[in-house]
């Protein structure tokens, strides 16, 4: 998810935070861009962009993101605007609140989803059809 450039916007297609291999965070982290998360943290997680979760994070912590791809192990509430996806070195033990997910063969998830419903794409104002005039 967070290696695909978005059309508008390529400086996007790199996430902005990194917490690396090795790194702790107890708290809150919140950010406006995408965030990557290789280390431990123990709180809380938001941001208004894409959250990765890689194969050697733990997380102990509700997470909030536009989309998130975890490949590690979250304890915690995922709640995203869009796409959760669990991939198969993915561990949730949790919640999810999501609009689209995605659960590999292989990944462990225990806790309820809720979905919700997409919201419809914008209906254009079509022109009325002409009424055709009867002969007389």
């Amino acid at each position: 998810m967070l290696n695909r450039k978005p059309a508008n916007n390529p400086a996007q297609s790199y996430p902005e935070t990194v917490v690396s291999a090795g790194m702790r965070i107890e708290g809150e982290l919140k950010s406006n861009g995408n965030i990557k998360i290789d280390g431990v943290i123990t709180g809380k997680v938001h941001t208004s962009q894409d959250l990765e979760i890689g194969p050697n994070a733990q997380i102990d912590a509700d997470l909030i993101a536009q989309n998130a791809v975890v490949a590690g192990v979250v304890k915690g509430n995922i709640t995203v605007k869009k796409s959760a996806t669990i991939l198969e070195t993915g561990k949730v033990i949790g919640n999810i609140s999501c609009t689209q997910i995605g659960i590999r063969e292989g990944a462990y998830f225990n806790g309820a989803c809720r979905m919700q419903e997409p919201k419809p794409a914008a209906v254009r104002d079509l022109p009325e059809p002409e009424a055709e005039e009867e002969e007389q």
